[in-house]
């Protein structure tokens, strides 16, 4: 999806509560986009099947060559118009509260000088929780934040130092909005 800035992809970055939110996602953003999704969620194909159907990356977190060349494909699709998805906490738990951040988006935002739309969700924990699969009655709500730049990098700026910055004020964003508590002090 093409973003406010200058007709460029973005890379979205959400908060994860639920195995109801990529669903809630699809439906809520105001066009498509390409849900990054670890690789063991291919191995069953009942998750695999919507997955697929929804163009998501598949990327491998435990294979360090593979995972430089997923991080190589998603910033090409990025290169090419379409904007990421990244469930930046990499996991989700049944205790409420915003976990640390895994880099990925925020390198891919940095190599591709792209910036990050945060995208908060509140209410799908409390429907689904982790660990069940029976649903409760309850509201869900979607902010969709300002998107934040990348803070300008120099000739030689290396790009971790700037994809630390730029993790934590999307993460801050996301906090402010989540109504959940601080779980990576």
């Amino acid at each position: 999806m093409a973003s406010s800035s200058g007709g460029k992809a973005s890379v979205y970055v959400s908060n994860h509560a639920s195995y109801l939110d990529g669903f809630v996602l699809s439906a809520a953003l105001p066009g498509p986009v390409r849900f990054v999704a670890k690789a063991e969620l291919w191995d069953s194909w009942i998750t695999r099947i919507p997955l697929q159907r929804l163009e998501a990356e598949f990327v491998e977190r435990f294979d360090h060559g593979r995972g430089v060349d997923d991080a190589g494909r998603i910033a090409q699709g990025l290169s090419e118009g379409h904007s990421p998805l990244f469930f930046a906490e990499g996991t989700l738990s049944r205790m409420p509260g915003l976990l640390p951040f895994h880099m990925g988006a925020f390198v891919t935002a940095i190599e591709a000088e792209a910036p990050v739309v945060p995208v908060i969700i509140r209410g799908t924990r409390s429907i689904l929780r982790d660990g069940s699969w029976m649903p409760r009655l309850g509201a869900v709500s979607v902010v969709i934040a300002e998107l934040i730049e990348p803070l300008p990098g120099g000739e030689g700026d290396e790009i971790w130092p700037r994809a630390v910055k730029l993790r934590d004020r999307v993460r801050l964003e996301i906090l402010k909005h989540s109504g959940e508590p601080d779980l990576g002090r």
